[in-house]
């Protein structure tokens, strides 16, 4: 990982697939920034608890439960292990992620 890493240089939309890039890795956390224009993702069901920090656009996060989140610029949410999510809409999304394995 470089030493020095700025969140919003280089920031670039696809319109097939959202764009990740990892920023660190270890054994026990990982730190990606995810760029999405539109993309609605499938649920997911994860081991890690996952942190996510909206830093551009907006989006939306739909549990299975049928609990829904809007977020805008700045917000962050805490994600639980096995708290099963997708992204059900979003425009322009740039995600900091965060998830402590």
């Amino acid at each position: 990982m470089k030493k020095l890493y700025n969140v919003f240089k280089n920031i670039k939309f696809s319109c097939e697939r959202e764009i990740e890039e990892k920023i660190y890795e270890d054994e026990s956390l990982k730190i990606i920034r995810t760029m999405s224009l539109n993309q609605v993702t499938d649920f997911y069901d994860q081991e890690e608890l996952e942190i996510v920090f909206l830093l551009g656009g907006k989006a939306q996060i739909e549990y299975e439960d049928g609990r829904i989140i809007k977020l805008q610029k700045g917000d962050t949410l805490e994600i639980k292990p096995h708290e099963i999510h997708r992204v059900s809409w979003q425009e322009k999304a740039v995600w900091l992620c965060i998830f402590k394995k």
